[in-house]
């Protein structure tokens, strides 16, 4: 009689797990971006023209943008790029910008404004695995991010991680929502959106593996007449010194969920 219920446990737990897998689903797989920057030079030309020359590697149906002057892409073998793009020296709006429908991704970057610098061939982006599961709540979706990285701690620092949202709501408004941490002070502009998109974490930005969180109530949306306008999964990297050691000001990766 023992074996028996014990018999019918094992087989409870296993339906239970097979009804829990059906719920869950894996938005992401964990894996590097699809999108990568392998190499990125600036070189003076002269006193008003600067050249750019970024190698990538990226999907096929990879579409790069500059806000520059010109842009001449090429492909070598297999999935990597070469772009190289001119700009006068006066226009700073010079943001490069790398996306993916395929893949739901898109890679941004801003370069510095120090021209004497290397070559930079090392992207701390280029190191983070990023998994996105998707649960279902009752009426309520829950989104979670899993980032692990190689990185050392340092390098981490300047790294950041976090979902972010853009809602409309009924005057027309655009709110930006963002990953905050569960011992921030909230935000008394945002706070009443949480009822429709809350998201947090907990622990260190340095630690080498972080869990996100993002929970969407559709019903208290559908019924206040929000409009998610988009929602992904970011990383940023930043530099706060404009003329510093870095080849770029800022950089993100983004992967688009909705």
């Amino acid at each position: 009689m023992a074996f028996k219920w014990f018999y019918v446990a094992i087989v409870a737990v296993v339906m239970l797990s097979a009804n829990y897998s059906c719920i869950a689903e894996i938005v992401r797989m964990p894996e590097q971006p699809s999108i990568q920057t392998m190499a990125l030079t600036v070189t003076p030309l002269n006193e008003s023209f600067s050249a750019y020359v970024l190698i990538f590697s990226g999907p096929s149906d990879t579409e790069i943008e500059f806000n520059g002057d010109t842009l001449e892409v090429s492909k070598e073998e297999g999935y990597e790029f070469t772009a190289l793009m001119v700009n006068y020296n006066y226009n700073f709006d010079r943001r490069i910008t790398l996306k993916s429908k395929s893949k739901g991704e898109t890679t941004s970057m801003y370069p510095n404004f120090n021209y004497n610098l290397l070559t930079k061939t090392s992207f701390i982006e280029n190191t983070c695995y990023v998994q996105i599961e998707k649960d279902a709540m009752g009426e309520r979706t829950k989104y979670t991010a899993t980032v692990s990285s190689f990185a050392d701690r340092e390098d981490l620092e300047n790294l950041s991680k976090y979902f972010i949202a853009y809602i409309r709501d009924k005057s027309g408004a655009i709110v930006q929502l963002t990953t905050r941490h569960l011992n921030d002070t909230e935000n008394e502009n945002v706070v009443s959106y949480y009822k429709y998109l809350d998201t947090y974490y907990s622990g260190s930005k340095t630690d080498s593996h972080n869990e996100y969180y993002a929970i969407l109530n559709y019903p208290a949306i559908e019924a206040d007449g929000i409009t998610v306008q988009s929602f992904g999964f970011i990383l940023y990297v930043s530099s706060s010194d404009y003329y510093g050691n870095d080849m770029t000001i800022n950089r993100s990766w983004y992967y688009q969920i909705v």
